[in-house]
Formats: structure tokens, sequence, C-alpha cells
């Protein structure tokens, strides 16, 4: 009876520990095209996140979900593995296969967020679509082999650049400056020249002092 309450309590304490190991993950990161235009790629990590017996190597292969919204142009791998083989992207540009040894022992055992390579794609047309890990395989130091689940990465490619946006009504373009030199007109013509001013003054008063001189009776020649 006590070596059965003794393997109960043993599995107890074993299972959660086990349960809480979860397994590696290869991830890649988010990226945003703007104008399809611009012809300016966006960058897609990808990532191992935790390499507990180190890495040996691994060959991937990733593909865009769905074509027409951006294509795959180039790859490129850390410096720090030792053996790379060109990043092949397919005829239709909707996948690259790639692969690297860590020949120097870069990645120990341990090792978290892990860098395996680098991803660019060129945007097509406005629209999201995914970057996902369609084939791998991975070993770590020994040769045992790393069975990994993967995480997809989102690629947005934004809208064109409209001629609406580059000169917006409301903004401090043309109209404004029309509106400044109204302005500046309107100004003009209500204020009075000074010296007219000072002499419509003078005369005002002078006719004021006459008519009051005038009404005076002890003003009045005899």
């Amino acid at each position: 009876m006590a070596g059965a309450c003794l393997a109960l309590v043993a599995t107890l304490a074993v299972g959660p520990a086990a349960s809480a190991t979860e397994a590696p993950e290869i991830v890649v990161s988010d990226a945003t095209v703007g104008d399809p235009a611009d012809g300016e790629p966006g960058i897609h990590r990808v990532a191992l996140t935790d390499a507990p017996n180190g890495l040996a190597g691994f060959t991937l292969e990733l593909e865009l979900e769905s074509a027409g919204v951006a294509t795959v142009s180039d790859a490129s791998y850390p410096e720090q593995f030792g053996i790379t083989t060109d990043p092949v992207v397919s005829a239709d540009e909707r996948s690259v296969t790639l692969e690297a040894v860590d020949l120097d022992d870069a990645v120990t055992d341990g090792a978290a967020n892990v860098t395996l390579a680098r991803v660019a794609v060129t945007g097509v047309a406005p629209g999201e679509t995914e970057l996902r890990v369609s084939n791998a395989q991975v070993d770590a130091d020994g040769g045992s082999a790393v069975d990994p689940t993967f995480g997809a990465g989102t690629v947005t490619v934004g809208e064109p650049a409209t001629d609406s946006d580059a000169t917006d009504p409301g903004s401090e373009g043309t109209p404004a400056n029309s509106s400044g030199a109204g302005s500046e007109s309107g100004d003009t013509d209500s204020e009075p020249v000074p010296g007219f001013t000072g002499l419509l003054a003078l005369a005002v008063a002078l006719g004021v002092v006459v008519a009051v001189v005038a009404l005076v009776p002890g003003t009045r020649r005899r």
C-alpha cells in the first residue's frame, strides 16, 4: 500500500513538469510592404524558439499561402552558420528552400530565440497573405531529430499612393496659398493710406472748431 502511494505521488510530481515542457516552434514574423510600385521588400524573420539539445542543421521550405499579393524575392542566413546553400526560390516565386549547417556549434544546448533565416517578400497588390513553413527537417547536436511546431507570419501589402494623397484640398497646399494671397489683398484694400487718414482727421477737427466759434456770441463781430 505504501509503495502504491509513493508511486502515485511520484506520478503527480513528474506529470505537471513534463506537460509544462513545450515543444520547440519555428515562428515566422510579420512583415509589411508599402506601395507595391516602390519595390521595397518586407522582411520576415524565421526563428527557432528553443534548442534544448543544440542545433546541428536544418532544411526548411516556406511558402506563401496565396498568390497575387506578394512574391518571395530573396533570403539570407545569419553569419553564425558555417555552411549554407543558396536560397532556392521557386519559379512562381511563392516558396523558398533554405538549408544550413551549424558547423562551429554556435547554437548550443538550451539556446533560445535562434534566428534561422530572413526571407524578403515583394508586394504585388494590396492585401494580406501568410508565409508559413510547409516542410522542415531540423536536427539537434548528436543527430537526434527535432519535431517543432510552426507559426505562420502575415505579410501586409499597402495601398498605392494616389494624387489625392499627394495634394489634399484641406492641407496646406495651393488652397492655403490662395487664401493667404486673398487675405493680403483684402488687407491692402481695407486699410486707408496713412497720410490721407491724417489729413482727413485734421479737416474734420478744423470744421468742428469753426462751427463752435460761429455759435459763441462773444465771437461775433460788431
